[in-house]
């Protein structure tokens, strides 16, 4: 097990980052081959998969079967269960699960990442280092059973063999690149041979670009595995930012000829003005206002990680002892005669009094209300800082007790 927290380069180590984004990232196939079957021991294990299913707290949809290319209607498998006078619904029959699973059906966890904290810090850490959305799924296939008939995803996957192993037949790719719109359809795919084949054993990884098809199954063994979907973000959704502009043109309001569709000689006249408002968007564009308000769209969306929940918590008074968040994490910004804080991908419009209090707080790394300048009275400041641990940027230093000393 790598001694370094897991990320990119501990993903796919011993290839350097430098060299997966210049060969394979988007181009090719990547398979390393591990003598280290816990190399993943750390992040999630055959037994953690067990038990969350076995535990029967894995609510449907975040537990699914499949078999034979497609998904098993959620009563098949799970039930709703009434205690009192509360419906517990789409709890899983864990008999059902297994007695299917005897049968050959792959159990399925999607969106792991959420409830399983390991898996949620790795996707949080590709997601900064890409700044395209990480997501991680589990799947867990008995031996002599096919998992997926052949298709494609639409996002890039990182396979990590949790335990067991499970062969993958890989296909050369029908759509290159698929935008998330283009989604795989079976008729895509015609039958050819595979491109390469290879099976992956407990510590092994596969990268496999979006479009690339493939299908898998296993053999005497068992397998588990984890994908992790990293969802780009393409050139055509930055471009259409550009279309967008097109509606502050009152040009380009203006109603398309009467008898265009069907009027073949009015074809010329609708290429000219087309072409002519292209160019006329391209010379009045503002690009880097477009792209800042495409970046700040993706950072809004990146969601952030909750602070846990405290069976200790406390309402903060004019002395509870308050963290600042790193400065890197945060902006106190001027737009026009606007103060802005950015933060974790959102900008907040800040009063004057309030924009002053935050300017104050930035100079120190611990804080008391009662402390601060007064721009804002105590009942003000305190809410402020309610407000600012709401929405995670401060948060409650707590005491230390002696035995934690």
């Amino acid at each position: 097990m790598p001694a370094k927290p897991f990320e990119l380069d501990t993903l796919i180590d011993p290839v350097g980052a430098a060299g997966f984004f210049a060969r394979h990232w988007e181009r090719e196939h990547l398979f390393i081959r591990r003598a280290d079957p816990g190399y993943y021991r750390h992040l999630i294990t055959a037994a953690d998969l067990e038990n969350l299913i076995s535990n029967s707290d894995a609510r449907y949809p975040a537990i699914r079967l499949a078999k034979g290319g497609g998904y098993f209607p959620p009563e098949v498998y799970t039930r709703d269960v009434k205690h009192g006078d509360e419906n517990f619904l789409g709890v899983p029959d864990v008999k059902r699960i297994a007695d299917e699973y005897r049968r050959g059906a792959t159990v399925a966890l999607p969106a792991i990442h959420r409830t399983w904290k390991p898996l949620g810090v790795l996707c949080d850490a590709l997601g900064s280092r890409f700044d395209h959305p990480a997501h991680a799924n589990a799947y867990m296939t008995p031996g002599n059973a096919a998992g997926f008939t052949p298709h494609y995803d639409v996002h890039e996957v990182f396979v990590l063999q949790i335990a067991g192993k499970k062969r993958w037949s890989i296909y050369a790719p029908v759509i290159t690149l698929p935008h998330r719109s283009q989604l795989f359809t079976p008729q895509a795919y015609s039958g050819q041979s595979a491109m390469v084949e290879v099976e992956l054993n407990a510590g092994d990884l596969l990268y496999l670009p979006r479009g690339f098809l493939h299908s898998t199954t296993t053999s005497d063994s068992f397998s588990a595995h984890v994908t992790i979907g990293i969802t780009v973000y393409t050139w055509a959704d930055l471009l259409k930012e550009f279309l967008a502009a097109a509606l502050e043109d009152p040009r380009l309001r203006t109603a398309l000829p009467a008898g265009f569709a069907h009027e073949s000689e009015l074809k010329p006249l609708l290429r000219q003005e087309l072409l002519a408002s292209l160019d006329r968007l391209r010379a009045q564009a503002d690009f880097d206002r477009m792209i800042d308000a495409f970046s700040a769209r993706v950072r809004a969306a990146q969601v952030p990680r909750p602070a846990p929940f405290r069976v200790d918590e406390t309402v903060i008074g004019p002395d509870s002892v308050l963290q600042m968040p790193a400065k890197e994490r945060y902006r106190i910004t001027r737009d026009g005669e606007k103060d802005m804080l950015e933060f974790n991908g959102v900008r907040y419009q800040l009063p004057g009094p309030v924009a002053a209090t935050l300017q104050a707080m930035s100079a120190l790394d611990v804080l008391r209300p009662e402390e601060l300048p007064d721009h804002l009275d105590i009942d003000g400041r305190l809410g402020l800082m309610r407000h600012l641990t709401d929405i995670g940027f401060l948060t409650v230093r707590r005491a230390t007790g002696p035995e934690d000393s």
